[in-house]
């Protein structure tokens, strides 16, 4: 089935990113050649970057992460295909260089995120970030959690993060939908809005 990819093209073809993760419940998950883990309920982050082109490309790396049927390649990708982990937000920049072992060491140090499995994310990471995935244990509400994470991007200069709500239940404060404007007076960054994606879907 064809998704609506209005939202996806939102996002620059190269850069970094981060993923807003929600995981529903505690789970086990044998994670490639990191063995069984176990990840507690609650908020994460994943940043990592794409700046090649075509399946390369940031476009396509975001869009495949929103599906839940692929091949399990990256690390990540064990987890996104549980039942139980959604990603929520998107935060993303325009960069043709590797700044995600920057930005993602800076965000575990700026929010006090922790690290739950080492090496999560950074088999070739020559950063010492530990890992790729952060943890939130203290964090409870995901609009919380997006606006530390644009702010982090705003702090390190990079150009107007983009920013995607997979679920536009989420975009809602105190019962009230807030506007484009409003969101980018707000949050200091681009939003684009879209329907709850589909984990079946696929960019074409």
């Amino acid at each position: 089935m064809k998704r609506d990819v209005h939202f996806i093209q939102a996002f620059p073809t190269n850069g970094i990113y981060t993923l807003i993760i929600f995981l529903s419940r505690e789970i086990c998950l044998n994670v490639g050649k990191l063995g069984q883990q176990r990840f507690p309920k609650g908020y994460y982050t994943y940043t990592g970057s794409a700046l090649g082109k075509g399946a390369s490309s940031l476009k396509r790396r975001i869009s495949r992460h929103l599906q839940k049927k692929k091949r399990n390649f990256w690390h990540i990708d064990f987890l996104l295909a549980n039942e139980n982990a959604t990603v929520t937000a998107v935060a993303a920049a325009q960069t043709n260089e590797k700044l995600e072992c920057k930005l993602n060491s800076y965000i575990k140090r700026e929010e006090e995120a922790k690290i739950l499995v080492k090496g999560f994310g950074a088999s070739d990471c020559r950063e010492n970030c530990g890992s790729h995935l952060l943890f939130y244990p203290d964090i409870i509400e995901e609009p919380v959690l997006t606006q530390k994470i644009v702010k982090c991007y705003e702090v390190l200069w990079l150009n107007s993060p983009t920013l995607l709500h997979a679920h536009i239940l989420s975009m809602h404060t105190h019962g009230i939908k807030l506007s484009y404007r409003n969101l980018k007076r707000r949050m200091g960054c681009s939003y684009v809005l879209a329907p709850r994606v589909s984990n079946s879907s696929s960019v074409e």
